[in-house]
């Protein structure tokens, strides 16, 4: 499938069961009650527990989205809260295996570079000096500030997002193989991207990227409403770019 073919399926197929479109949008709403204020720390905590149940269901039900999009079905995959559950659980911890090596690389680069050094440097300014550090702080030590940053920075974005891709190969991985082994498998889920082929990947990623801030700026305005805008936007925007992401990324995938 070319990738307008991709997109213009994954735009389209979340309307095609409005039902479980429903569902999934209350699972949303739940999931983002923890973001409210509430002003009571106990009734917080309990919605903020709820959120992460209802959030690890999401994130386990877009593994069948991703699953039915591989095998090309047209139907939006029933919700079995147990299996969601534990794919979710499952897909936390495959992200944690694919994210954890571009945090070490990048905090080894920022000690590299001396960025930490020159943060403590500059702290001892502030402490010093407060919000007058600026005036009194040698030029010599603010380049060096914003050179070790700026390289720490660029090679950090870079990581996150070659990763990025590798970690959509292994969520796909996972759905296939229903293996966790399988899906955290780095070196297999970088020879399935060869396989699709890494413009193709990226174009699907820059693609996405510009729809899903498209629909994000509509979520700002929504979001905005009192009280209940952020209900709203978890309801209708959430729960549609959950399924633009997972069915777009399945149907890349199909092409292995």
């Amino acid at each position: 499938m070319s990738l307008t073919e991709i997109f213009n399926d994954a735009l389209k197929y979340p309307f095609s069961d409005m039902t479980k479109f429903c569902i999934l949008g209350v699972i949303m709403v739940i999931s983002s009650l923890g973001s409210l204020e509430l002003g009571n720390e106990i009734i917080s905590s309990v919605l903020g527990l709820i959120g992460v149940i209802a959030s690890l269901i999401t994130l386990g039900y877009g593994v069948s989205v991703v699953k039915n999009a591989i095998i090309k079905s047209d139907e939006i995959p029933d919700f079995d809260l147990q299996t969601n559950i534990v794919d979710g659980l499952k897909m936390a911890v495959i992200s944690i295996v694919y994210y954890i090596i571009p945090f070490v690389i990048t905090v080894i680069v920022a000690f590299a570079t001396g960025f930490f050094n020159q943060i403590v440097e500059i702290a001892t300014y502030v402490s010093q000096y407060g919000p007058n550090f600026v005036n009194v702080i040698p030029e010599d030590v603010m380049l060096s500030l914003v050179s070790s940053a700026a390289i720490t920075i660029i090679i950090g974005i870079i990581l996150f997002v070659i990763f990025t891709l590798l970690f959509y190969m292994g969520l796909c991985r996972f759905a296939k193989y229903n293996s966790l082994s399988e899906g955290a498998d780095i070196p297999e889920a970088a020879r399935d991207l060869a396989r699709i082929g890494i413009g193709k990947v990226i174009g699907w990623m820059i693609l996405l990227f510009v729809i899903i801030a498209v629909i994000t700026f509509i979520e700002m305005f929504i979001s905005s409403i009192p009280y209940v805008g952020i209900l709203i936007s978890a309801f209708l925007i959430s729960t549609y770019n959950l399924f633009i992401v997972y069915r777009s990324v399945g149907l890349l995938y199909s092409a292995i």
